[in-house]
């Protein structure tokens, strides 16, 4: 009948500053509001053998007193005992609250993904998550529950706790959807700011946050397969034995962005193009045919995001005879040129300003 417990309605009510002022035997306890005229409730026991209709009775009248729609009730009621997670698409062709089949069902998938996303970097923060994820995580997607739907647009909600007997998983539950808004949040700020710059390495500060090419992704897949849908993602955090409730966290992604996903997702996996992007290194490797002058240099040298990677550059032909010196005598080289990165390759595109320091000239102001 219901699709709250007693204990998750208890918490409620206190939260809400009702008192329980007596219980007249084993089967059921009497509320009071301080507010409330004449607001007095009936709520069964856990040995009340009606409790399931005595609880669907006293969510009614609280529904009444509160002026709120049971079924609104209810999902408050759950925001504060649970870890919720909303995600809301719009565009007029939701509106009736329906969704095509296959984007629901796309919908769907990806909202696990969303939160194996956040549980993933709870525990580890990473650029992306593969294989099998660890027992916390697994315990945490087991335990979620989909929600009713919502009109108005198109919102689906996930509910999920650690089990009642086990603290840390409880704990583990609002760690990870903590770190979900923050992954959210930091992925935001970071799209933002690639608008503004159409530089990938606006990506990087997200990563201390929590996002992943996995949560680009899932965001992404939620916009339809047109993406033409703008994606809002809601968090609330259980606070069912906290004084103050956690305030909810909303992250709003335009369709305008969902190419800025896909270049986030791209640039977390490892392929991405950094314009613009002068290299200092040494050069670790010579490559050139035996008919040409011309050739190609290696250099070991630290990207602008802070990577490490052996990056390869076409050099002229007086350009690769002073190479081969600064090779020899184990010189730093410097080269711009918007570089082009692959998980195996790195390489720079029209290089210009290739030059070779003196053993001084780095440090010559």
């Amino acid at each position: 009948m219901t699709t709250i417990t007693l204990q998750q309605f208890r918490g409620f009510l206190i939260a809400q500053g009702w008192e329980l002022i007596g219980a007249p035997d084993a089967f059921i306890e009497i509320w009071r509001h301080a507010s409330e005229s004449g607001g007095e409730l009936l709520l069964p026991t856990e040995q009340a053998v009606d409790k399931e209709f005595m609880l669907h009775g006293a969510l009614q009248k609280l529904a009444t007193l509160s002026k709120a729609a049971v079924s609104e009730l209810t999902q408050g009621i759950r925001e504060l005992a649970e870890n919720l997670v909303s995600i809301r698409v719009a565009h007029p062709d939701v509106q009736d609250g329906s969704i095509p089949l296959e984007d629901g069902i796309a919908l769907n998938a990806n909202a696990k993904e969303l939160i194996l996303a956040g549980a993933s970097a709870a525990l580890e923060r990473r650029p992306l998550y593969q294989g099998r994820p660890p027992a916390l995580v697994s315990e945490l997607l087991r335990n979620a529950r989909l929600g009713q739907t919502t009109h108005g647009s198109y919102v689906i909600h996930v509910f999920y706790k650690g089990t009642s007997q086990d603290e840390e998983s409880t704990s583990f539950a609002r760690v990870a959807t903590r770190t979900l808004g923050s992954a959210l949040f930091g992925l935001k700020a970071a799209v933002d700011e690639y608008e503004r710059t159409e530089n990938p390495i606006s990506f990087e500060s997200a990563l201390s946050c929590g996002a992943s090419a996995n949560l680009c992704e899932a965001i992404a897949k939620f916009s339809g397969k047109e993406r033409t849908r703008a994606v809002e993602i809601s968090l609330s955090v259980d606070s069912s034995d906290e004084l103050i409730q956690s305030p909810r966290t909303i992250v709003e992604f335009p369709p305008s962005q969902q190419p800025c996903l896909r270049i986030a997702a791209d640039y977390y996996r490892q392929t991405y193009t950094l314009p613009d992007e002068t290299i200092i290194g040494i050069v670790e490797r010579l490559d050139r045919r035996a008919e040409q002058d011309a050739g190609v240099i290696r250099v070991a040298t630290t990207l602008s995001n802070g990577v490490l990677r052996s990056v390869s550059v076409q050099l002229s032909t007086d350009e690769y005879r002073i190479a081969i010196h600064a090779h020899e005598n184990k010189q730093l080289i410097q080269v711009s040129g918007s570089v082009v990165v692959t998980p195996r390759t790195a390489n720079m595109m029209e290089p210009v300003g290739f030059r070779v320091y003196g053993n001084y000239d780095l440090f010559d102001s």
